[in-house]
């Protein structure tokens, strides 16, 4: 089963998801280390998300409460998604600054 999806205004794919069961397990590390995606609101997101059976970690703050907010969830090949909300004024997604 293939799902391609692209944002609106875009001419190219932006994420294909691929589902092979004949292919067996999915060896874990072998292909990338986890997905980031952005949401609006997190807290919201997160509330969501358990409404629906699943069970996302809390809400962290990592860079204290000015920086970005994510929450986890493992999907169950155990490849972990990340959810951010960035705080306000900062870039859609990383940017240099965020390096340092």
């Amino acid at each position: 089963m293939l799902t391609v999806l692209k944002f609106p205004r875009e001419e190219v794919v932006t994420l294909e998801l691929v589902y092979r069961p004949s292919n067996g397990p999915v060896q874990i590390g072998t292909g990338f280390s986890h997905l980031v995606i952005q949401v609006d609101e997190l807290a919201a997101t997160v509330v969501r998300l358990m409404k629906r059976g699943l069970q996302p970690e809390p809400e962290q703050q990592p860079a204290g409460p000015a920086g970005p907010r994510p929450s986890w969830l493992t999907d169950p090949d155990g490849y972990r998604i990340e959810r951010v909300q960035w705080p306000a004024g900062h870039a859609d997604g990383i940017s240099p600054v965020d390096f340092g």
